[in-house]
């Protein structure tokens, strides 16, 4: 039994360890679209849909000290968990199937991080939900039938919130600056038809800009957000004999084209469709692509 005369401290435990586990998923979820670079397939934005509200429902559930809050939350974690559970089956098992080519936009099967072997994204985002289940499980069952006892301190909502802010702050500026660095350093090269970018560094600086966005958007979820290929869906680039041996003008042949599996250069296994499924890019959109992946990703 409870001293009925101090409040419930596992109870009251239980929802910040919810809290902080929401903010975490939240603020990582952005960290590793707005600064690693990585596209959020479907399944993603369906975990952020049901993730980012329960920052602003458990803080508030706190702060109202509402002893309902675990019957607000438990639907969402659940569900939750359910998708990111799905998602993680279908980056690491053939229990749905399993994918024979390279599609326009994010495949959901894409793994842009592989920890230890078996952390993935969802697999981070499975956790937090775990995580949050657990909690308000906890902060349920252990609570006193007296309402009056439910009344955990307001203090640490702002604490976690506020520490939880500057953690990502801090590491979103020193990437920021990372990249800038990196960035600044980038040899110029004249792509075909501007041959006179040598005296216009703006309009350099613009090209390499747009086939970075372009690269993003069309070619990350295959060939990696680094380049570095993603094993069943896209070839690397970095030691890419093909890359490094033909001119611009056949490598844009080659993508207009596709890439059959049985292709010798091709060693995902699987096809790349014509234009790698983005035939509404212009020309000078797929060279600006190119020389992004050659100046970003190519060893010189």
């Amino acid at each position: 039994m409870h001293d009925s005369t101090t409040p419930n401290r596992t109870g009251s435990l239980a929802l910040y360890v919810a809290l902080l586990a929401a903010w975490i998923a939240m603020l990582g979820s952005l960290y590793f679209s707005d600064v690693r670079g990585f596209v959020p397939c479907t399944l993603c934005w369906y975990q952020r849909i049901i993730m980012y509200p329960l920052t602003g429902l458990i803080a508030f559930g706190i702060l109202r000290r509402d002893w309902h809050l675990p019957f607000l939350v438990l639907p969402f974690s659940l569900l939750g968990q359910g998708v990111s559970t799905y998602h993680y089956l279908i980056q690491k098992t053939t229990i749905f199937g399993a994918p024979t080519a390279c599609a326009a936009g994010v495949p959901c099967t894409t793994v842009y991080i592989n920890w230890l072997g078996f952390i993935t994204i969802p697999f981070l985002a499975m956790i937090a939900f775990l995580i949050i289940t657990v909690a308000m499980l906890i902060a349920y069952y252990s609570d006193e039938p007296n309402p009056e006892n439910r009344t955990p301190a307001r203090w640490p909502v702002v604490a976690i919130i506020v520490i939880s802010l500057l953690v990502y702050g801090g590491a979103y500026g020193q990437a920021r600056e990372a990249k800038a660095a990196k960035a600044a350093a980038l040899p110029v090269t004249v792509l075909p038809g501007t041959e006179h970018a040598e005296h216009n560094p703006v309009q350099s600086t613009a090209t390499l800009a747009e086939g970075k966005v372009q690269y993003a958007q069309a070619c990350a979820a295959c060939h990696g957000p680094d380049g570095a290929g993603i094993p069943t869906l896209g070839n690397g680039f970095v030691d890419s004999e093909f890359m490094a041996t033909n001119d611009d003008g056949a490598v844009l042949a080659m993508i207009r084209a596709g890439r059959e599996p049985s292709a010798p250069d091709n060693k995902s296994g699987v096809a790349m469709p014509a234009s790698g499924g983005r035939p509404d890019l212009t020309d000078k959109q797929m060279a600006a692509i190119i020389e992004y992946i050659r100046n970003e990703f190519l060893q010189q």
